[in-house]
């Protein structure tokens, strides 16, 4: 691979961790304090409802006053929470990233300058 395309894809890289690395961060966080399983549902504490995708958000607008009553998860978020928060899936996924993105970078690294370390 040429060099500055391995720079390039490297930069992405580092990006993409970096950017699951805070959606992992602020999604549990989220979850935490606003998400709760009630009677086998999902459900958000306060309404209007947050969200957890695209960007995790606490709910959506900040005008509209924020009361305590249950609202069901859309079937986006109830994945999300059940499949990769709950499980920890998500931080998981965040570490093998950033594993792959060090190989990745140590690999490029060692090439460039003649060592076949990780050959």
């Amino acid at each position: 691979m040429r060099s500055h395309h391995a720079f390039v894809l490297a930069i992405a890289l580092m990006f993409f961790s970096s950017f699951l690395s805070l959606y992992t961060v602020r999604a549990h966080a989220i979850a935490d304090r606003h998400i709760m399983e009630y009677r086998n549902n999902i459900v958000w504490t306060s309404s209007p409802a947050g969200s957890l995708f695209p960007c995790p958000r606490e709910h959506w607008d900040q005008r509209i006053p924020k009361t305590d009553f249950l609202v069901k998860a859309s079937e986006v978020d109830l994945f999300i929470y059940r499949y990769l928060i709950k499980t920890w899936g998500l931080a998981g996924l965040s570490i093998l990233v950033w594993v792959g993105t060090g190989l990745f970078m140590l690999k490029s690294i060692t090439r460039k300058s003649g060592l076949n370390v990780l050959s």
